[in-house]
């Protein structure tokens, strides 16, 4: 199945090649709008939590996190983006959203089976007791991954993304 050779070990080291790079030849623009900011839609949700939480420098490389980072001499990273928002995530886990450090929007689906609603609720629950900015939209009676205009996918990410961006 496509989706498990969509891996953190696969995905990251190529995502974080990408920033370098967009670092090095918009580096006017990154530096007059703050800084990089992500949209991710399904499998690509993850990773822009991934990259907007903080985690050991070899995470971001691949490699997982083992244990307790500190007492390894680990050194913290992140978060790599200014904000990010996601739409239908899959494959996300609260170990993804504890790390979460730059303002999120989530757009939800209820009764979702690749992002569970104990999933979300956990998540929600991490983000408010750690303070992380974040605004969460969910969606009844709708399935994941439900076709939306390009448009209209737009429209229900920038308006959201201006207000939280505004609260900095």
């Amino acid at each position: 199945m496509w989706l498990a050779r969509h891996t953190p070990e696969k995905v990251l080291p190529r995502l974080l090649r990408v920033i370098e790079s967009a670092k090095e030849e918009f580096a006017d623009a990154i530096a007059n709008g703050g800084g990089i900011y992500a949209v991710g839609y399904c499998v690509g949700a993850k990773y822009v939590l991934l990259l907007a939480g903080e985690h050991a420098e070899s995470t971001f490389w691949g490699q997982s996190e083992a244990g307790d980072t500190e007492e390894q001499g680990m050194v913290k990273q992140g978060p790599l983006i200014k904000a990010g928002a996601i739409a239908h995530a899959a494959q996300v886990t609260p170990d993804d959203i504890a790390a979460i450090k730059a303002p999120v929007y989530l757009i939800c689906v209820q009764n979702d089976p690749l992002f569970p609603d104990e999933v979300l609720q956990a998540g929600i629950e991490i983000l408010e007791k750690n303070q992380v900015v974040h605004e969460v939209k969910i969606y009844p009676e709708v399935p994941h991954g439900m076709l939306l205009a390009l448009a209209t996918f737009m429209l229900l990410l920038i308006r959201p993304c201006s207000r939280i961006c505004g609260a900095w």
